[in-house]
């Protein structure tokens, strides 16, 4: 029996997203997470989102989306990627010696393309949206012409790796952290403006702000 063409409730979507899966991957996937608004209803389709794991791979939580006129999209091919794309941003951060911590996570928007283990990582974060997200720290205490400095040149060694990343710089305060920084690069947009100094220390000066009135409140 081949993959459905449609569905009509919600135990018809959960079928046909966990077919056409198998039929894209040539895997076995269940659904283990769905809340309320998985599942909506409009005019002209039904639209249905899971989070899905694989069997052969449980410990990878995935989304998948479907409508009912049969387009279905999914981001389980960041599974094939994670091991290879995560340290291309974390090779440059553990050689910065001002970080004193970050993380390095990958994160994949859904699509309909199908992605093989076999694929460039490189072709993938490219074409596919990926990108990897990295949550830095930064000591408490500097002034905001060093935070600067810094930042420019964890930016400047970031676009080297010629594959997107959101950047967020934090700073201690006290027993907890505050974002200085935050700044997304995609190199496949031309119209995208690399932040220059000035404009590095008016974004902190922005945040700064931000984080006072936040204060104020509590």
């Amino acid at each position: 029996m081949g993959p459905l063409s449609s569905f009509d409730n919600e135990q018809e979507a959960q079928e046909y997203l966990l077919e056409q899966l198998r039929f894209k991957y040539g895997e076995e996937f269940e659904i283990v997470k769905q809340g309320e608004d998985d599942y909506e209803e409009y005019p002209t389709k039904n639209a249905y989102s899971s989070e899905l794991v694989s069997k052969e791979n449980p410990d990878y939580q995935f989304r998948g989306w479907t409508v009912s006129s049969g387009e279905v999209e999914d981001n389980y091919a960041a599974s094939f990627f994670t091991s290879q794309a995560e340290p291309i941003a974390e090779n440059i951060c553990k050689v910065k010696d001002y970080l004193l911590d970050y993380k390095v996570t990958l994160e994949a928007p859904i699509t309909d393309k199908k992605w093989s283990r076999d694929s460039d990582v490189e072709e993938y974060m490219s074409k596919s949206g990926a990108y990897n997200r990295i949550d830095s720290t930064m000591q408490a205490g500097m002034t905001n012409e060093q935070y600067t400095d810094q930042i420019y040149d964890l930016l400047n060694s970031l676009y080297e790796t010629n594959t997107g990343f959101e950047l967020r710089v934090d700073n201690k305060v006290e027993d907890t952290t505050e974002l200085i920084f935050m700044f997304n690069y995609d190199p496949n947009n031309e119209q995208l403006i690399k932040p220059d100094k000035e404009r590095i220390i008016d974004k902190i000066e922005n945040e700064q702000l931000a984080n006072k009135v936040i204060r104020g409140k509590k």
